[in-house]
């Protein structure tokens, strides 16, 4: 499933958001990668849904360097050798 960082707290867990459905709750422990650190409000992620005691909550979240993350990455690349270029 996909969904939008709502909010994370320094205490280990967020939120994420999915269209047409409730906010969902994860933990830091739930992230695949390890990267809760670096995940920050806005970030795309993909994650599993389990139940837990509270309702269901992401497992398995990793930020998405989807194909928008490669494009911006590949367009900032392209730019920086536009300049070198131009400066040659």
């Amino acid at each position: 499933m996909k969904g939008i960082i709502k909010k994370v707290d320094e205490k280990g867990y967020g939120f994420i958001t999915v269209e047409g459905r409730k906010d969902i709750f994860f933990h830091a422990n739930d992230c695949s990668e390890s990267n809760f650190k670096d995940m920050k409000p806005g970030d795309a992620v993909t994650f599993d849904t389990a139940e837990s005691d509270k309702g269901p909550k992401a497992v398995n979240v990793v930020l998405d360097m989807g194909m928008d993350q490669a494009a911006n990455n590949s367009d900032n690349f392209a730019e920086e050798g536009a300049d070198e270029e131009q400066a040659a």
